[in-house]
């Protein structure tokens, strides 16, 4: 009687276990940056819209939180998010390179010098030595490398909106700001677009994790379907930038 009591018990078990619901994977988690044009906190930036319409494909659930350009990056680089927007060489550099892995390019940016409308455009930093130039606080993650060797000082300030203010009441005489970030202010503003500072890729950048990996991978796949398919160009409009396909060492599909 025990034995057969013992084996009702154990059927019992395993039909409980068999009709349990299976549970959910957990959202990933990732860090939103405020970067003009791009990265919004009401979620209608170009970059969200591009990996809004590439999760569409994808049997993934995100969440988003929204964080000022650097604490974004302190909050991924302390665990509380799973990912983040940008930021995949300075957080290679601050990490390691083993440490993140990166999506296919949501798009491309390029820093130049800006100066008001119908002045000279300058060229080159080596060309204001010695003078004032305003650029977005956080932004030294980047330019760091390019001013270092130049005696500028530079004035931070919260957003390209607030320099360009501050260039047009002569606050300082050039600002240095990201195309396409200021490609709405780009009627009040002179640039030499042969002369860029600094080149580089924005991609939706993660811990290395397996489960991270996996779902770059898918979504790599998908984000390259979609920018050869032109819907990266329809979902920018004017703030698009072509760009060419970045080499496959890049990529997080050629991470195992």
């Amino acid at each position: 009687m025990k034995r057969f009591l013992l084996s009702i018990l154990a059927l019992l078990f395993d039909a409980s276990v068999l009709s349990a619901p299976a549970v959910a994977d957990p959202a990933v988690r990732i860090a939103v940056p405020d970067i003009t044009s791009l990265l919004t906190e009401n979620g209608d930036g170009v970059y969200q819209k591009i990996l809004y319409r590439a999760l569409d494909g994808l049997d993934v659930t995100v969440s988003e939180e929204f964080y000022p350009y650097k604490r974004a990056m302190l909050v991924f680089e302390q665990r509380g998010a799973d990912c983040i927007y940008s930021f995949t060489e300075v957080l290679e550099r601050r990490l390691g390179e083993d440490a993140v892995v990166a999506s296919f390019p949501l798009g491309k940016f390029t820093y130049y010098l800006f100066t008001p409308p119908g002045d000279e455009p300058v060229s080159a930093l080596s060309k204001l030595e010695g003078k004032t130039v305003g650029a977005v606080i956080g932004h030294e993650t980047y330019l760091d490398g390019v001013l270092e060797a130049h005696n500028v000082d530079v004035v931070w300030s919260k957003s390209d909106a607030q320099n360009l203010a501050m260039l047009e009441h002569q606050r300082f005489g050039a600002m240095i700001a990201a195309v396409p970030d200021v490609r709405p202010f780009l009627d009040k503003l002179s640039y030499d677009p042969a002369s860029p500072l600094l080149e580089s890729y924005d991609r939706l950048t993660c811990h290395n994790t397996q489960a991270n990996r996996q779902f770059l991978r898918s979504l790599s796949a998908e984000m390259k379907r979609l920018k050869n398919a032109g819907v990266y160009e329809q979902l920018a409009g004017k703030l698009y930038v072509e760009f060419e396909e970045p080499a496959a060492a890049a990529e997080p599909s050629s991470l195992n």
